[in-house]
C-alpha cells in the first residue's frame, strides 16, 4: 500500500508539473525544479554526515532531469497549441 501512495504522489507532482508548465509565463514552470532542489540539497547536507551521498546524488540528478523534461514537453505543448489556434484565425481571416 505504501508503494500506491508514492506512485500517486509522484503523479500528482508530475500532473502539477506539467499544468504549471503551460502557463503563459515561463517562469511557473520553474517552481517545483527549484523547490526539489531546495529539498534535495537540505536532505544532502544531512545526509553528508552519514557517508553515502552517491545515491542521493543520483536521485537529485535523475528527478531533476524528469522534472525539466516535463518543463520543456509543457512549453512545447504550449507551442502547438498556440501555433494550431494562430491558424484556426488565420483560416476564419481568408473566408
Amino acid at each position: 500500500m505504501d508503494q500506491v501512495y508514492k506512485w500517486l504522489i509522484f503523479i500528482v507532482i508530475m500532473g502539477v508539473q506539467f499544468f504549471l508548465s503551460r502557463r503563459n509565463n515561463v517562469y511557473w514552470g520553474a517552481i517545483l525544479p527549484v523547490l526539489y532542489l531546495v529539498f534535495i540539497f537540505g536532505w544532502l547536507s544531512n545526509r553528508m554526515v552519514n557517508g553515502n551521498t552517491f545515491s542521493l546524488i543520483i536521485v537529485a540528478v535523475g528527478g531533476l532531469a524528469i522534472l525539466l523534461g516535463s518543463w520543456s514537453n509543457g512549453r512545447e505543448s504550449l507551442k502547438k497549441k498556440r501555433k494550431k489556434e494562430l491558424e484556426k484565425m488565420k483560416t476564419l481571416d481568408i473566408k
